[in-house]
């Protein structure tokens, strides 16, 4: 279950600074500016429309896995990974989220659940929609990364999203993010704390994306290692619907 979850909200956190609005704090206003400068340095957000990412996933049981996150801006998702053994999918049309893996079949997503993979689309979006989804961003000092300097953001999601605040590392060297901390729900219901690390920021399409996210789960790494990106590619909306068995 661990991984899946870590899948479900794997890319978190990449394009949180290209729609950060001001919170009413002047460092915190200043900060993002840059933030923004640094993620997306000609605007090139404004034009995205849908973003595919196709990554390899290592981890200790799962060797050299696959997986592809298609995202429909503002709010739709698919997710498919898989190896060897084994396939796991999510989804979210908008309104209904489902999940299938060919260990436990087909489920549909509900409740917290639910708000929580609605939350993650909406965090991944390259549009100006912070304010939609965060109650206060508030600047909690500095803290060190991997032995690099970074601000400290807590970021309150919107009470109906029922989610604990996320807290968001910024390396105050490139104003990029360098790490995540969030607490994700799971089909038990029971919270899950997930981190992770972003690195090896390349150029592309005009935006700085990482080439390299590790999450921590649990006591269990995964390694993401993402080989392409496409942006505005022709995505049809039925590609994100619910399975027939679900329905």
């Amino acid at each position: 279950m661990m991984r899946q979850i870590v899948l479900g909200g794997i890319m978190s956190g990449l394009l949180f600074i290209t729609g950060c609005l001001s919170m009413g704090d002047g460092d915190v206003d200043s900060i993002l500016a840059k933030m923004r400068k640094a993620m997306d340095p000609d605007g090139a957000s404004a034009k995205i429309t849908t973003q595919v990412v196709t990554s390899r996933i290592d981890t200790p049981d799962l060797k050299e896995g696959s997986m592809v996150v298609e995202i429909k801006y503002p709010n739709q998702m698919r997710i498919r990974a898989e190896s060897k053994d084994a396939i796991f999918m999510k989804g979210c049309d908008g309104k209904v989220g489902w999940e299938f893996s060919t260990k436990k079949g087909l489920r549909e997503i509900k409740d917290k659940e639910l708000d929580n993979l609605k939350f993650q689309i909406m965090f991944l979006s390259p549009k100006e929609k912070t304010k939609e989804i965060f109650e206060s961003i508030t600047l909690a000092g500095e803290e060190n990364v991997k032995k690099q300097p970074c601000y400290k953001f807590i970021c309150k999601p919107k009470s109906a999203y029922g989610l604990e605040p996320i807290n968001i590392y910024v390396d105050k060297k490139t104003y990029l993010v360098a790490k995540t901390e969030e607490i994700h729900v799971g089909p038990d219901k029971q919270p899950i704390e997930v981190t992770r690390y972003f690195l090896n920021y390349e150029k592309t399409n005009g935006i700085n994306f990482p080439m390299k996210i590790i999450s921590e789960v649990g006591g269990k790494i995964i390694e993401l290692t993402v080989k392409s990106i496409v942006w505005n590619e022709d995505l049809t909306d039925t590609a994100f619907d619910i399975p027939d068995e679900i329905k």
